[in-house]
């Protein structure tokens, strides 16, 4: 690369100016006449100069004044005893090439004063026309001056060329070509300079093909004299790729004509990344509240089906056929109640029941059945240290991570081939967590899932965790397996990372947050319930007339008197004819007509405090919570519900002490 250009470099350091130094002028005066000595400083203190003169009448003294220095001037006559100004002007140069050198002479010729001015001479002026000295100094003086300010400048962009993390460039006036740059290219673009200075185009090269067109549309800018802005990928020597924000701008001569391109190229990688996840987050927010939605509407639908199908097989008297068909109903209801509980997990709705588990035994359980689901072609290796830490979480989707992950790696190895699932305690630091943007530092218990498959190909890596995403034929898988994981793990503030490398497997490794501290979590025994009706009179307020139809069949079943109200306001008018008779309201918690079920009870409560109320919804209990604010000691009831689970809620609301 060539030296450091000297355009374009901003402001320098202060420099002496003119002012100053005609205030304090160091001259040295190669001179033995002493009339001549005295008409030079007679004619610099005329113009205003205040000098201070060294003089020199022969190599000697000439050799050891400029020892002496420093000097601002040097002024030499041409003839001398002895010497000679050629010889003088060439060892001046030699020792103080920086000081400006004029000849003042009365027998210099033209000819060997275009010489000396060859050789690095300011200027000459005649004895006998000192008039063109003054002009003479103040030019030698501006050009010194110039050319300290533009030494400093160069320093200046040097110093932060040098030390700075973004690539400063010169190049051709088409950019393509690099003249110049900064040190900060060997790190960012993986090159040595050297490579650079025998191959200009070389960084061109280094562009992902598919981000070409980008440069090449900036380039065409710079060639028509506009700045230009381009973001795109290269690929380093280490194999690497990097993403680059360039910038570049053209100069111009005095003629308006460019003359070369500058600019600038920084390293944006870790901001990609970061845009990538914000993106990618708030696409998963988006679909999850979708997915929410769609499963609390999907509830109300699987409600009835289950819950009807449910009846009819508790009613007997049906023939083989029959049975078979109502069997295969409430099966498939309740293979889409498992897809809309993943979509719960996915949206994160779904309720969480957390717990400290100990990751080994829930995986050592899961195990027992994973060789079922997996296959007897592929071998489940089982790696579980000992001082593994416990971590907070719910054994239920724990259950639902390994089993998801086990059905990803039996699909990946067709012809069979190894699974294996390994637990370790991980403590992080500040450096490791910038190894990987979700890694936070910590310590942290490690779920790694490792296949012997094809691995995942690279243009499916981004979108792996995208719900219903899937590289399966139709009709093969739901595409929610590997979303509901994400939302799980997401859940319980950890995250996943994962290495395909070709044709090398896959590996899905979960970090959680590690208890270090382990509470004891009491196991309480449940004592088996038995199913009981009873003759009290319910308030059924539901504005799915499927749902409140199943729900009146059920309830009166048991045995209840049920009243039926479509909205809040309907419930009201029911309320205030037979308050007296209500014991239980069951109501829906979003309903038509401006009036939650939340609302209802507590109106209705305010009246009657003895009241019993039970909550239902599509939604999870958490979801409920949150949005209608629910009073935990209030009894939730989650659909798709089915008679035994409505008739104990029911029961267990009416069993209660107090309300």
């Amino acid at each position: 690369m060539p030296n450091l250009p000297p355009w374009g470099l901003g402001a320098a350091a202060p420099v002496q100016s003119q002012a100053d130094l005609r205030r304090g002028l160091r001259i040295l005066h190669l001179e033995d006449a002493t009339a001549d000595r005295e008409l030079v400083c007679a004619v610099l203190a005329d113009a205003g100069f205040a000098c201070q003169f060294s003089y020199a009448i022969n190599q000697r003294e000439f050799a050891a004044a400029l020892e002496s220095g420093p000097f601002d001037l040097i002024l030499s006559d041409f003839t001398l005893p002895g010497y000679d100004g050629a010889a003088a002007l060439a060892f001046a140069r030699s020792r103080v090439p920086e000081v400006p050198y004029i000849i003042v002479s009365g027998t210099i010729g033209i000819d060997r004063a275009v010489d000396c001015l060859k050789q690095g001479a300011s200027d000459y002026v005649l004895k006998d026309g000192l008039g063109r000295l003054i002009p003479a100094v103040s030019r030698a003086l501006a050009e010194v001056a110039e050319r300290t300010q533009r030494q400093a400048a160069e320093k200046r962009f040097r110093e932060m060329a040098e030390n700075i993390r973004d690539v400063f460039w010169t190049a051709t006036p088409d950019g393509r070509s690099l003249t110049y740059v900064s040190p900060a290219f060997e790190q960012v673009f993986g090159h040595p300079i050297a490579e650079l200075v025998a191959q200009p185009a070389l960084w061109l090269e280094n562009v992902v093909e598919e981000d070409r067109p980008r440069v090449e549309a900036a380039l065409g800018q710079l060639k028509e004299g506009n700045a230009s802005r381009a973001e795109y990928r290269i690929v380093r020597s280490d194999g690497t790729t990097r993403w680059i924000e360039g910038r570049g701008y053209p100069l111009r001569d005095y003629d308006q004509k460019v003359t070369h391109t500058v600019g600038i190229a920084t390293d944006i990688t870790d901001r990609k990344q970061l845009e990538s996840q914000l993106l990618q987050a708030q696409k998963m927010e988006a679909i999850g509240q979708l997915a929410g939605g769609v499963a609390h509407d999907f509830n109300n639908i699987l409600t009835v089906i289950i819950g009807n199908a449910g009846l009819m097989l508790n009613a007997g008297n049906l023939s083989p056929d029959q049975e078979k068909f109502l069997k295969q109903i409430y099966t498939a209801g309740e293979r889409a109640a498992s897809l809309t509980r993943q979509l719960l997990m996915f949206s994160r709705k779904q309720a969480v029941n957390r717990c400290t588990l100990d990751v080994n035994k829930v995986i050592e359980e899961v195990a027992q059945m994973l060789g079922r689901l997996i296959g007897e072609n592929i071998r489940l290796e089982l790696i579980l240290p000992t001082g593994v830490p416990p971590v907070v979480a719910d054994a239920a989707m724990m259950e639902q991570i390994l089993m998801n992950l086990a059905v990803n790696a039996r699909d990946a190895m067709p012809k069979g081939g190894l699974l294996s699932i390994a637990t370790k305690r991980v403590a992080l630091d500040d450096i490791a967590s910038y190894e990987h943007p979700a890694r936070r530092p910590g310590d942290f218990v490690s779920i790694k899932v490792r296949d012997t498959g094809a691995g995942i190909p690279a243009d499916v890596l981004p979108r792996m965790f995208e719900p219903f995403f899937t590289t399966k034929a139709p009709g093969d898988g739901t595409g929610l397996g590997l979303a509901t994981v994400f939302g799980i793990v997401q859940l319980h503030e950890g995250w996943i990372e994962v290495e395909s490398p070709p044709g090398q497997g896959a590996s899905f490794e979960i970090f959680l947050p590690a208890v270090m501290d382990p509470l004891v979590v009491p196991v309480n025994s449940a004592s088996p319930f038995v199913l009981r009706g009873g003759k009290e009179t319910v308030l059924l307020v539901e504005d799915e007339r499927p749902v409140r139809e199943f729900a009146v069949a059920v309830l009166e079943h048991f045995g209840y008197r049920v009243l039926q109200a479509a909205s809040g306001v309907q419930a009201l008018e029911v309320w205030k004819w037979h308050a007296a008779k209500i014991s239980l309201l069951l109501t829906d918690l979003v309903m038509p007509d401006g009036m939650t079920g939340v609302e209802l009870a507590q109106r209705l409560h305010g009246e009657k405090p003895a009241l019993r109320v039970v909550f239902t919804s599509g939604y999870s209990s958490e979801m409920a919570s949150r949005v209608f604010a629910l009073q935990h000691e209030i009894p939730f009831l989650q659909k798709p519900y089915v008679p035994e689970t409505l008739s104990r809620a029911v029961r267990d609301a009416l069993d209660k002490s107090t309300p």
